[in-house]
Order: structure tokens, then C-alpha cells, then sequence
């Protein structure tokens, strides 16, 4: 592996169904005749709004919430989008998630297949003693409207699938307080909204989550999760190896770095990850060996950590171990390449 690899994630990308809702608001504003000069600014082919299950490239869908914004001057267009989305508009994970058993299965779903919305964020859930917190970090910049779409959009999905009484204990979003529409903010919510946080969170009580949902068909959930996974692959198949890479990179001080454990991170079974990856020439255990190479290799250049420190920044539990693995992977010891650089820097 060259000393220069760059780890990379799978280009984002998001739906194309909440663009073709998105054009829909600007046609509720009366700017018809601005949606071509719109879309070409953003940058987005027009064709895409004749395919829903497309994929539109994610910074070009926050740069069109942006002109969208401009051009409406309204700040809810987020919490207008989640108001016009189907369960069509999640592709078959809309369906899954109405057929799901209880609000906990629900969230779970939204976390693992968020992805098939989009990349820009990853989603999970924590179960504290009261609550589901529902978590989105950002791995982007984005507009807040585009933000806000996204926690608005579970909130209303919810609400279908629950009661549409239901409000969550907390909402912390990143964006700062809409000040000329913070009204519609509350009215939406309708619970305690703290702005400029770290992430997006949605905090539901236990007594809510744990409720059995009216819609619950388990036969209904295994066909359309299926499907959910079999369009996830459709158009994560060229990119698996930046995302195994990133799940690894992202495991390693954890130390559980199996096939296992990625696989089940990446949502697909144990089997189609290591085809997908005899398919591009290569195994887990090469991609995780040149990650680790690649890592350390930096790590021991950048000077800032000890070799034991790097040991378990990269998922040793004894750094003899990342000795004698760095000696196979780059032909000498840590130590030895140490010296070789402070040779070279003189």
C-alpha cells in the first residue's frame, strides 16, 4: 500500500424523492418558471425529477435548500418538506417503517437504513434510563433547512405511525433559533427545542417507545427491509471498500475490528461484504492491514503519541503486538522507522 493512501468515504448523496418534493414548494410559492434556472444553479440534472429512487449528489442538494430558501425567504422550508413526504418518498424503508412492531423498532429503523436517505449524517439511537435519544451527526456542512427536514421528517413519520399527539420529551438542533419562526418551530414540536447543539437529537420517553404500534405486520417488514438493503447495495456497490475503510478507521481504538463487526456496522451480511470485496481483488484482512499501515505510518511521522498509545489507537491490546505487526507490513520496526525518519529530517 502506498504510505499516501487516502481513506475515503462513499460520495453522499441523498433521495432523489425529497428533491421532487422540494420542487413542488417552489411551485406552491408561484416560481414555476424559476425550477430550471434553480436546479441549473444548483447544479442538479433536471431528469432526476423524473426518477424518485435517483440519487442526487449531497452537495448539490444543500446547495438547492439554500436557493430555495433565497428564493422563498422561509425559513420552515424544512418543516414543510417533512409535511408533503409519503411513505413512498422513503423508498420501501417508508413502508417498513409503518409495519413496524413498536416506536422502539421504528427508531431502529430510522438509524440503520438512514443512509438510504442519505449519507450526510449518521444516525443511531441510546437508550438511557427514561428515554431513546435519537442521534444525527452531521458529517457535513448543510444548510439548517436541510437539517431541519431531516428531525422534522422522523417526528412526522412518528406521528403517523404512533399518535398524532405524540411529542418527544426534547429536540436539540444545531442550527441557531429561527428567530421570525420560531412560533412554527414550537407549533411543529410542540416540546422543548434547544438550538446551536453539537448534534441533532430527539429524546422519546420510555413509556412512548416501548407502545406496540397499531400497523405491526413482521411479514411486511422483512419484504421491504429486504428491498431497503437490496437498493442500499445497488448503489453503495462501487464504493465499499471507502466505506469499510471508514468503518474501520472508525472501530479501530475500540478494538473489535472483525468482519463481523463491520459487516453489521455497514448493515449486510458477512458474505456479500467479503464477495463485494473479492469482486474489487482483494480481502478484509488486506484492507484492514493497509488502513493499519497506512495509520500508523502517520501516526509515528505526526511524533504527538507514544508507540504505546499508537499501539491501541489503532486496536492492539499489548503494543508488542503492533510492533511485531508493523515489522510485517512495512519491513521494519517501529522503532527502526523512527530512526530512518529523524536520519532524513536532519
Amino acid at each position: 500500500m502506498d504510505d499516501d493512501l487516502e481513506l475515503q468515504g462513499a460520495e453522499p448523496s441523498v433521495i432523489a424523492s425529497w428533491l421532487i418534493h422540494l420542487v413542488a414548494i417552489i411551485e406552491e410559492f408561484g416560481l414555476e418558471s424559476e425550477i430550471e434556472a434553480i436546479l441549473d444553479e444548483a447544479g442538479i440534472d433536471p431528469e432526476l425529477l423524473n426518477d424518485p429512487g435517483a440519487r442526487v449528489p449531497s452537495e448539490k442538494m444543500s446547495r438547492f435548500y439554500s436557493i430555495v430558501g433565497r428564493v422563498t425567504d422561509d425559513a420552515a422550508i424544512g418543516l414543510r418538506l417533512a409535511e408533503r413526504l409519503t411513505p413512498g418518498s422513503m423508498h420501501a424503508l417508508g413502508y417498513s417503517l409503518f409495519a413496524s412492531r413498536t416506536l422502539l423498532s421504528f427508531f431502529n429503523r430510522c438509524a440503520r437504513f438512514f443512509r438510504l436517505i442519505s449519507h450526510a449524517a449518521d444516525a443511531s439511537i441510546e437508550l438511557r434510563d427514561d428515554r431513546l435519544v435519537y442521534v444525527l451527526k452531521l458529517r457535513e456542512d448543510m444548510p439548517a433547512l436541510r437539517q431541519d427536514a431531516f428531525i422534522a421528517t422522523v417526528l412526522r413519520f412518528a406521528r403517523m405511525v404512533y399518535r398524532s399527539s405524540f411529542t418527544p420529551m426534547l429536540v436539540r438542533m444545531r442550527r441557531p433559533e429561527p428567530k421570525e419562526t420560531s412560533a412554527q418551530f414550537d407549533d411543529f414540536f410542540c416540546c422543548p427545542i434547544e438550538y446551536g447543539c453539537d448534534q441533532l437529537e430527539m429524546h422519546v420517553s420510555k413509556a412512548d417507545y416501548e407502545q406496540a404500534l397499531r400497523g405491526a405486520n413482521s411479514e411486511i417488514v422483512r419484504h421491504h427491509d429486504q428491498i431497503a438493503m437490496e437498493y442500499i447495495a445497488r448503489f453503495d456497490d462501487q464504493q465499499i471498500i471507502p466505506r469499510i475503510q471508514s468503518t474501520i478507521v472508525r472501530m479501530l481504538p475500540d478494538g473489535d475490528v472483525s468482519v463481523e463487526a463491520v459487516a453489521a456496522d455497514l448493515g449486510m451480511s458477512n458474505r456479500n461484504l467479503q464477495r463485494q470485496l473479492q469482486n474489487e481483488g482483494t480481502t478484509f484482512n488486506g484492507v484492514l492491514d493497509d488502513i493499519r499501515r497506512y495509520l500508523a505510518i502517520r501516526y509515528l511521522r505526526a511524533g504527538r503519541h507514544s508507540i504505546k498509545e499508537i499501539s491501541y489507537l489503532l486496536g492492539y491490546i499489548d503494543p508488542s503486538n503492533f510492533s511485531r505487526a508493523f515489522r510485517r507490513l512495512a519491513g521494519q520496526s517501529p522503532h527502526e522507522f523512527l530512526d530512518k525518519t529523524e536520519v532524513r529530517a536532519k
